[in-house]
């Protein structure tokens, strides 16, 4: 069995680690709801995420774990987040696909905007903290986070996910007192 195919089948509590020098540089481009992965990054964080959407490319997380534990650090490492970097890192994230995880990529399509890009808090966020009983009583408003703060509270309530790190991130972020 090859590397990424034993890592793809591997649960993620006996899934290989990263080295302790690599997974402090993770942990420090992770969000705090996010540190229970930092070292096995069994599952996609948010930054990676993140610029898989800017970049338009759709991933499946089974494709995520058969890339090797370097390549994954990488495309967490990468220092570039902004939009107009994404060439170097589409060519990075596309070469893994289909190298790694032997797959086909998926583009998305374009987007007329994305609402995490919005300075004021959208509805459908609200409202999946209203249904679960989230106070947005926190020191800090929508505007006041960064991009990447208002993505994740903007696809963690999504359907079809876990989503039981919304309440952390709301108080990670500063926008709730009380994650229950």
């Amino acid at each position: 069995m090859s590397a990424a195919a034993h890592l793809a089948s591997t649960p993620p509590e006996t899934a290989p680690v990263l080295p302790q020098a690599l997974t402090g540089q993770i942990a420090q481009r992770l969000f705090g709801f996010e540190a229970d992965y930092a070292r096995s990054l069994c599952c996609m964080p948010m930054i990676v995420r993140y610029r898989l959407d800017v970049c338009r490319i759709k991933l499946a997380l089974r494709d995520w774990q058969r890339f090797g534990l370097e390549t994954r650090a990488q495309l967490i490492l990468d220092q570039n987040v902004e939009p107009s970097a994404c060439r170097g890192y589409r060519r990075t994230l596309l070469a893994a696909i289909v190298d790694e995880a032997r797959s086909r990529p998926v583009r998305l399509a374009l987007r007329a905007s994305d609402v995490w890009t919005e300075r004021t808090l959208p509805p459908s966020v609200r409202q999946y903290a209203d249904d679960k009983g989230f106070v947005l009583d926190g020191a800090r408003g929508w505007p006041d986070l960064t991009v990447l703060q208002r993505y994740a509270l903007c696809k963690l309530p999504r359907a079809g996910h876990e989503n039981r790190n919304f309440g952390s991130a709301l108080v990670e972020f500063g926008l709730s007192t009380s994650a229950h």
